[in-house]
């Protein structure tokens, strides 16, 4: 600790002034430091799957997804339904359908369709049993990654 007449003399000669104002910008700085980091950890907390960052800006208007019976497929939503494109034309051709099978990101299968703004999800395309309401997709790609896709996001 200082004595008083040294505090005295900083102060007199304005050392004192400097040394606390010097103090004073760099916990503001440490303070503004940790807020952004902060932040930047939850944004990553909040958008992370698992695998890979859940929105691509550049694929958002669409989800390629596996179907139950291994098929790869392209879809979007049109005047409320499933637009759907297989990968490899053959069997199948480009159709529009109220519901998608899909493989969630527990490797699990489900069953969507449209409701407004939202999904209702029903597991290995039970309509009878319980229903599930959800703002998003969660499923699967093509190379197995987890992803995630509004209505919105995937509404043309």
């Amino acid at each position: 600790m200082y004595a008083p007449s040294l505090l005295y003399e900083h102060a007199r000669d304005g050392r004192y002034e400097e040394a606390s104002m010097a103090k004073a910008l760099l916990s503001l700085s440490g303070a503004m430091l940790v807020t952004i980091v902060a932040a930047r950890l939850a944004f990553i907390a909040t958008t992370e799957t698992g695998s890979e960052p859940a929105n691509e800006p550049w694929a958002q208007s669409k989800m390629e997804f596996v179907a139950w019976n291994g098929q790869r497929w392209v879809g979007w939503i049109r005047d409320g339904a499933f637009e759907l494109r297989p990968q490899e034309e053959g069997r199948w051709r480009r159709h529009s359908n109220p519901s998608i099978a899909f493989i969630n990101w527990d490797g699990e299968f489900w069953q969507a369709k449209v409701d407004d703004d939202e999904f209702l999800l029903a597991h290995r395309g039970y309509w009878s049993g319980p229903i599930e309401r959800a703002p998003a997709i969660r499923y699967r790609d093509w190379t197995g990654k987890n992803q995630l896709r509004t209505v919105v996001q995937l509404r043309r």
